[in-house]
């Protein structure tokens, strides 16, 4: 593989991450922090691969300068192509909070009824895509057992599935879920 090829699969990794039309490179008008800097989104990058089976190039993606990864997410969203940062943390708290703890467990925590949602189980490299056509598979009998737990149908955005796939991706995340983060409610539930 070229160089060239290398850096410009480097700005698709980054603009993936971050999320294409992120405020990151001037998209948005909002003022924001350093964390939205190049170098701190490598770094965050670095930080958030660390327990994943797969890995970037990131000695190319630190040659991406701030124009080249500009010109990458013009081209992506010149195409229609947007995807929003995935945030594995929002997703730990979303498992909980939204009830899908109820039925799936994540490293022994939470409901047997539908599968578990372990990382290390998940396909590698992860395909968001994929994983939201196995819950479309499965969404006759999510949305009946939903119904019956919680009165209804769990609402997700865009958004919250997709930090919900990160979440089930991540082993590093996956260990911060523990038995005394699941609310009363959901636990009497989960003892039904």
């Amino acid at each position: 593989m070229t160089d060239r090829s290398r850096m410009l699969l480097a700005a698709t990794a980054i603009a993936l991450t971050i999320g294409v039309g992120s405020p990151a490179f001037g998209h948005e008008e909002e003022e924001h922090d350093q964390t939205t800097k190049p170098g701190a989104i490598v770094e965050e990058m670095k930080e958030m691969h660390k327990g994943h089976g797969h890995g970037h190039d990131f000695e190319a993606i630190e040659r991406v300068s701030p124009d080249e990864m500009s010109r990458i997410m013009r081209a992506m969203m010149d195409i229609g192509l947007v995807v929003p940062p995935m945030n594995a943390h929002s997703g730990r708290e979303l498992f909980v909070t939204k009830g899908c703890i109820v039925c799936h467990q994540i490293n022994g925590v939470g409901g047997e009824i539908g599968p578990s949602l372990d990382a290390e189980d998940m396909p590698s490299p992860m395909n968001a895509y994929e994983f939201a056509a196995r819950m479309w598979r499965g969404a006759e009998a999510m949305i009946t057992m939903q119904r019956e737990l919680f009165g209804d149908q769990i609402q997700l955005s865009g958004q919250e599935l997709l930090d919900l796939v990160a979440f089930a991706h991540d082993a590093v995340e996956q260990k911060e879920l523990t038995e005394d983060q699941i609310p009363e409610n959901m636990k009497r539930l989960m003892a039904q």
